[in-house]
C-alpha cells in the first residue's frame, strides 16, 4: 500500500533526482545518499545535498520544467494514476507522451496497470520500460485522384512516406496514436499496413487499423514514488520560446546560490520530448548565456526516461573522480 503521508499528485523534481542519481552512481561507480532536499515555494525548483562515496558532497539543483504547463484536470488525472501505481506496489516514474491522456476511473486504470505488467525494456542496452497501449487508426479515401495521405495526429510527420505509394487521396486520422513503438521495424509495418489499407474500392469508404502507443517508463530504487512525468499540452511553435523564458527565469534565481556554492554542482533539469534525440532542453541550454549555469560543475537533462549529459567535466576534474587509498 502506498505510503499515508504521501501526497498525491507527485512532485516531478524528486522522481528526477532519483533518477539522476541512478545515473550518477553508475558514470562516477561512487554511492550516493541524499541528506537533505528542500523544494521552493512554487515547487518548480528542488535543491539537494548529496553524499558521494560515503565523504564528498555534491550540491543538486532540479528545474522542473513540465509542471507550469499542467492544469487542473491533469494534476487531478496524475494524483489517481500516481496512487494506483503505488498501491500495486509499482514504484515508476512514467513518461506519457505529450497531450496523452490519463486514464482517471476504470477500465483505463486496470488496462494502464496490466500494460505496465506486461512491458519489457527497450532493447538489452536501454533497461527503460515499452508500455504498449492499442489504440486504432483511421483512414478514408477522399478522392480517386492523386497519391498522397493528409495525417492528423501522430503520425503527422511520416505523412511523405505515403506520397505515390497510395491509389488516390486519403486522411489518415491517428489522433489516438501519440508516440510510435521504438522497434523500427514494427514502424515500417504500420507504414506498410497503410499502403495496404488503401486498396479499398470506394471513395468516403473507412478503414480501421490497429495501432500501439507506446509509453516509456523507469523503475525507481525506492518504493512508493511512482510518478507521472506528463503535460498535457501538446508541441506546439510557441513551446521552445517559453521554455527558454521559464528556464532563464530559474536560472537567474540560482545565481547567487552557484556563487557561494563550495562544493560540486549538478544541475538536472526536467523536460518533455517524444524521443531523447528530439528534446529541445539542451540546444535552449547552450543558447543561453553561459554565466547563468556556470557555476555547475555537471548539467543534464532528463526526458522520456533518459539522462542526456549536456555538460560533464573532464576526467579527474571532480573530487571523487581520485582512487580511493588503499
Amino acid at each position: 500500500m502506498p505510503k499515508s503521508d504521501r501526497d498525491y499528485p507527485a512532485e516531478l523534481s524528486v522522481a528526477a533526482l532519483h533518477i539522476f542519481l541512478d545515473w550518477f552512481g553508475h558514470t562516477s561507480a561512487r554511492s550516493t545518499k541524499i541528506l537533505e532536499k528542500t523544494l521552493s515555494e512554487n515547487q518548480d525548483l528542488l535543491q539537494a545535498n548529496i553524499q558521494v562515496g560515503r565523504q564528498w558532497d555534491l550540491s543538486c539543483t532540479v528545474i522542473d520544467t513540465l509542471s507550469i504547463e499542467s492544469d487542473l484536470s491533469y494534476e487531478s488525472a496524475r494524483a489517481a494514476v500516481e496512487a494506483r501505481l503505488d498501491s500495486e506496489e509499482l514504484s515508476i516514474a512514467l513518461w506519457p507522451p505529450r497531450a496523452a491522456p490519463l486514464p482517471q476511473g476504470e477500465p483505463g486504470l486496470s488496462e494502464l496497470i496490466l500494460a505496465i505488467r506486461d512491458a519489457k525494456q527497450v532493447s538489452n542496452d536501454d533497461t527503460r520500460l515499452e508500455i504498449r497501449r492499442p489504440v486504432h487508426i483511421y483512414l478514408r479515401r477522399t478522392s480517386t485522384t492523386g497519391s498522397v495521405v493528409t495525417v492528423l495526429g501522430g503520425l503527422s510527420s511520416l505523412w511523405a512516406q505515403f506520397t505515390n505509394r497510395v491509389p488516390g487521396s486519403f486522411q489518415l486520422e491517428s489522433t489516438e496514436l501519440h508516440r510510435l513503438p521504438h522497434n523500427e521495424e514494427e514502424r515500417e509495418e504500420l507504414i506498410e499496413s497503410i499502403v495496404n489499407a488503401s486498396t479499398q474500392p470506394d471513395v468516403d469508404d473507412g478503414r480501421t487499423l490497429p495501432a500501439i502507443d507506446a509509453w516509456t517508463a523507469v523503475w525507481l530504487r525506492e518504493p512508493d514514488l511512482a510518478t507521472v512525468m506528463g503535460s498535457p499540452r501538446p508541441t506546439s511553435d510557441t513551446q521552445a520560446s517559453s521554455l527558454r523564458r521559464n528556464l532563464r527565469k530559474l536560472l537567474i534565481s540560482q545565481k547567487d546560490v552557484q556563487k557561494n556554492a563550495e562544493q560540486p554542482r549538478a544541475l538536472i533539469v526536467i523536460g518533455s520530448a517524444l524521443t531523447v534525440d528530439e528534446e529541445k532542453l539542451s540546444w535552449v541550454l547552450k543558447g543561453m548565456d553561459p554565466s547563468l549555469y556556470a557555476g555547475f560543475s555537471i548539467i543534464v537533462v532528463i526526458v522520456d526516461g533518459s539522462v542526456k549529459p549536456v555538460i560533464v567535466p573532464q576526467e579527474g576534474a571532480l573530487p571523487w573522480d581520485v582512487p580511493l587509498p588503499n
